[in-house]
């Protein structure tokens, strides 16, 4: 399991990058600042606080159909566009699937009743990496429908954005780097450099420092922690029972192929039927067969 904490002033605190407490700086208290500037630092837009509507605001289920829960933030703007944020912290090598397979419910979940197509908004995904997943150098990649040709864009309905943490520069000082500088923050150093250097980045560290000390939200890390270290041990109890399980079929279909063999041979000497079906438990079907 990931570094989740680290010492800041004499304090232990959460590292930001864990979607739990993510999730708390960003929507905590009802102050939506912090998450309209973020946006705007990624998607290149000005999107005010006022703006914003979160689709949801509290925290996940600990499991979601005998997988761990997404704790992702889904919000609508007030220009109709759908914006899904989601921290991973692990490569399990399907982010591509992963990313198209959430936008798309994202997208055809905003249908109801009588609504037309053209009423649909625009459906974003907002992927923040930590790790690196592309063979770009660019620590930021964005993906949209576009004809492969001439590079026309068919529709701006479907975005998809990756932020890869490990390519971050540490000498960007635009707000979307320093967003990201934050975000993979893990020392005392890096926190007191970005609240000197950007008034919002001081926000950002203070709300930090705050939720870190919420006895709430420490259960809640508690309770996702235990929940991942369950799920990792069914993981790995049921692959270790399908191993066995592989072990077993293989001495099986061994066995079988050894009195299969000894019935030929058997066969070859002009042994009687009846002695075969004895020695190798086959049925005079099978025998005859051969």
């Amino acid at each position: 399991m990931k570094k989740r904490t680290m010492d800041y002033q004499g304090k232990v605190i959460y590292l930001a990058k864990f979607d739990i407490v993510f999730k708390a700086i960003f929507l905590g208290d009802g102050d939506y600042t912090l998450l309209a500037s973020l946006l705007s630092s990624i998607l290149y837009v000005d999107i005010k606080a006022e703006d914003i509507t979160v689709l949801n605001v509290e925290l996940a289920p600990e499991h979601e159909s005998g997988k761990l829960s997404r704790l992702d933030i889904r919000i609508k703007t007030q220009d109709n566009k759908h914006i899904d944020v989601e921290i991973q912290l692990t490569d399990e090598k399907n982010m591509d699937k992963r990313s198209i397979f959430h936008l798309s419910r994202l997208y055809t979940s905003q249908m109801t009743t009588r609504m037309r197509f053209k009423d649909l908004g625009s459906a974003i995904a907002i992927n923040i990496l930590d790790f690196n997943y592309f063979p770009y150098e660019d620590y930021h990649n964005i993906y949209r429908l576009k004809n492969t040709r001439n590079n026309d864009e068919l529709t701006n309905v479907f975005e998809i954005n990756y932020i890869e943490l490990p390519k971050v520069p540490q000498e960007t000082n635009d707000r979307k780097g320093l967003w990201m500088r934050f975000i993979s923050a893990d020392n005392e150093e890096v926190l007191d450099m970005l609240a000197k250097q950007d008034p919002v980045m001081d926000k950002a560290v203070k709300k930090l420092v705050y939720v870190s000390s919420d006895e709430l939200l420490r259960y809640e890390i508690e309770m996702r922690e235990k929940a991942e270290l369950d799920y990792r041990s069914a993981m790995m109890d049921r692959y270790e029972e399908g191993r066995e399980e592989g072990r077993e079929e293989g001495r099986e279909e061994g066995r079988e192929e050894e009195r299969y063999s000894m019935a030929k041979n058997m066969l070859n000497d002009k042994e009687p039927v009846e002695k075969i079906m004895k020695y190798t438990g086959l049925t005079r079907a099978e025998i005859e067969s051969m």
